[in-house]
């Protein structure tokens, strides 16, 4: 009797719990499990390797002889075809989308609501057990009437613009490619058009993934064509703006604001003027991350497990070239 040699699948992230691999050695007989939550596991164990879930750098590619497909937890992919050995290879990448948009959505507009409220103050102020009105006086922003300008209208600038529709606003929006454009949504423009977006809005929130197109596209000259005392929600990548600008931008007083989940560098280097800005809200890439999340990333990857033992066409296959 032949016996089949089992498939070797890798859990490179314990971002989904570490229970989820024994899920699934219960569920399929035929695959081997290993379990690497180190680099150093990771370019240990991945030789024979066919399938990996996770983010796996340009040294644990090389050193994976037999893969076949990359399956990303998260949305973007830029993490991983960022090393030009995976971009140009024929190992598929799948990504979940759609995993994470109802939370950062959530987060967009807690963010709007607590800087147009001063809540980074008012939270000051409850630590000392000061009670001052007259300090604000005239300080709070009203949202009502104001216009937000989503950059990126895919899933998550969908969700966004949902989000906005009880609060009265002017909603427009840059996408090259939108699949559709919400109702509440005025106008949506091509890229060519950031600088007039940048003009308008008083609430700019960056849903963008990164691209050749968008990398460090919200530049100083940008940021500076934002009305007065406007606002920047930064939930997608951190790449897309210029952190050192938009710092600039804020002590000049010229934004009064801005709430950043994804920075350039993650974390954001100790030496960064954002950490310094009191009007600033800095949270470590989480706005996503709640059970419902790594429950849908879980079922995603098994899903997509089950074709590719089956030798199907695998769901939410990406594009490598563009990122998407």
């Amino acid at each position: 009797m032949i016996r089949m040699k089992k498939i070797k699948v890798m859990i490179g992230t314990d971002h989904v719990g570490k229970e989820f691999a024994n899920n699934l050695r219960g569920k399929f007989n035929n695959v081997e499990i290993l379990e690497a939550y180190t680099k150093e596991d990771i370019y240990n164990f991945i030789n024979d390797v066919q399938v990996f879930f996770g983010w796996p750098d340009d040294k644990a590619f090389e050193k994976a002889e037999n893969l076949k497909w990359i399956a990303c937890p998260g949305m973007g992919i830029d993490k991983i075809v960022m090393y030009e050995n995976i971009k140009k290879s024929n190992v598929v990448i799948t990504n979940a989308p759609g995993t994470h948009i109802t939370s950062m959505a959530d987060h967009v507009i807690g963010s709007i609501v607590a800087l147009t409220h001063r809540f980074f103050e008012t939270f000051e102020d409850k630590q000392k057990k000061i009670w001052d009105t007259e300090k604000y006086s005239s300080r709070i922003t009203e949202i009502s009437k104001k216009t937000v300008g989503i950059y990126g209208l895919g899933a998550i600038g969908r969700e966004v613009s949902k989000r906005l529709i009880g609060f009265d606003t002017k909603n427009y929006a840059i996408d090259p490619n939108p699949k559709f454009i919400p109702e509440n949504i005025e106008e949506c423009w091509g890229q060519e058009k950031l600088d007039d977006l940048c003009k308008i809005s008083n609430f700019l929130i960056v849903c963008a993934p990164v691209t050749g197109e968008t990398r460090n596209s919200l530049d100083k000259n940008r940021l500076s064509l934002m009305p007065k005392g406007s606002y920047v929600i930064i939930i997608s990548r951190g790449e897309i703006v210029n952190e050192l600008a938009l710092a600039e931008l804020i002590k000049a007083s010229h934004i009064y604001g801005a709430s950043i989940d994804a920075t350039a560098v993650e974390p954001l280097p100790r030496k960064s003027p954002l950490w310094g800005l009191k009007n600033v809200i800095i949270t470590p890439h989480s706005s996503a991350l709640t059970p419902e999340l790594y429950e849908m990333r879980r079922n995603i990857f098994t899903s997509n497990l089950e074709k590719f033992l089956s030798n199907k066409s695998l769901d939410y296959v990406c594009d490598k070239i563009t990122g998407v």
